[in-house]
């Protein structure tokens, strides 16, 4: 019962995202009975923007949620960017976890293993961003524009694996990615912006001082959070499982593998 009605599921979302982004599992988590939650972090959404918080800010933000719910137990699932997120509460609140997963999840870049993976556009954006931190504001300005406009939506979309494409052109999943994305910068670009400087900074805390297992969920056709990330967390997080999906990428595993995941952490 610790998913269902008396427990609950915290959904963190990617990066640019919004607690929308909990809609991929909707349909799932009612067909279980779990209570699923999806939380905006700051500046996205219609969560306040927090230019003092740090990763390890998030875990008292979850915290006050559950209790304002009266929650005292919780699964945590965070896909992309909401992975840094899931490690922060499985660190600082392991004592109120039922379960926690990481989809397709971003890797702490201070390890040069994952900063390898990426590509090479990738590496130079994180190295500009960490010398001139405006470059991200100018990202998500980007972003935000482009995700308006659907010729340049479409384009931006043949970037992506022909596996995540084909689960976003789907008719539900678009209208989530897209309103998903839109929910970020209701409030302008500023969260969303200072979140990727929070990522590529120290996270305030190592991995392997997690004293919680974390299942880790992996797509070998992910090229925004390749698989890297997943090993370094499944290598330093003691105890985490490492399940991986050759032929998923990086939105299409947490939709195709959607029920697995979240029976993973609903025991």
């Amino acid at each position: 019962m610790s998913c269902q009605v008396f427990g609950g599921i915290f959904y963190f979302h990617g990066l640019p995202g919004s607690r929308l982004d909990a809609s991929y599992l909707q349909n799932i988590a009612l067909l279980n009975q779990y209570r699923l939650i999806g939380i905006d972090r700051p500046g996205m959404g219609l969560s306040s923007f927090a230019p003092k918080r740090t990763i390890l800010s998030w875990p008292d933000d979850v915290e006050a949620i559950a209790d304002s719910l009266n929650i005292s137990k919780f699964s945590i699932i965070g896909h992309s960017g909401g992975a840094p997120f899931v490690a922060a509460c499985a660190y600082r609140l392991p004592e109120r976890l039922n379960g926690a997963a990481i989809v397709s999840g971003m890797a702490p870049f201070e390890h040069s293993e994952v900063t390898a993976s990426l590509t090479r556009g990738q590496r130079f954006i994180n190295k500009a961003i960490k010398v001139m931190p405006w470059v991200a504001t100018v990202l998500m300005k980007i972003t935000s524009f482009m995700i308006k406009r659907p010729t340049m939506l479409k384009q931006m979309l043949k970037q992506l694996p022909d596996v995540d494409r084909r689960v976003i052109e789907n008719t539900d999943n678009d209208i989530t990615f897209i309103d998903s994305v839109k929910e970020a910068f209701r409030q302008g670009v500023m969260g969303a912006s200072f979140e990727i400087q929070l990522t590529l900074k120290p996270w305030g805390f190592r991995l392997e001082d997690i004293n919680y297992p974390i299942t880790i969920w992996q797509g070998g056709l992910d090229k925004q959070a390749p698989a890297a990330h997943a090993n370094l967390y499944a290598s330093l997080v003691p105890n985490a499982k490492l399940t991986f999906f050759k032929d998923e990428g990086h939105l299409s595993l947490l939709i195709n593998q959607g029920e697995n995941i979240l029976r993973s952490i609903c025991p």
